[in-house]
């Protein structure tokens, strides 16, 4: 997924990495193919639509309460 006025350019990036078994790795290899995107445009993806669930969009200002 693509930004097309990405407001996180320049922010400080972070890597993540996990194992994962061989046959999930397939299925979402697979998954990749089908959709036509490489595996970092994917769990850039799945990891913004997990996020936007939980708290929102990250693009939009928002002030957090913090207890």
């Amino acid at each position: 997924m693509v930004i097309e006025k990405n407001q996180l350019k320049g922010e400080e990036r972070k890597i993540l990495s996990t194992r994962v078994y061989r046959t999930e790795f397939a299925h979402f290899m697979k998954i990749c193919q089908i959709e036509n995107k490489t595996v970092n445009t994917k769990l850039r993806e799945m990891i913004r639509e997990e996020i936007n669930k939980n708290f929102g969009d990250i693009l939009e200002v928002k002030e957090w309460k913090v207890q």
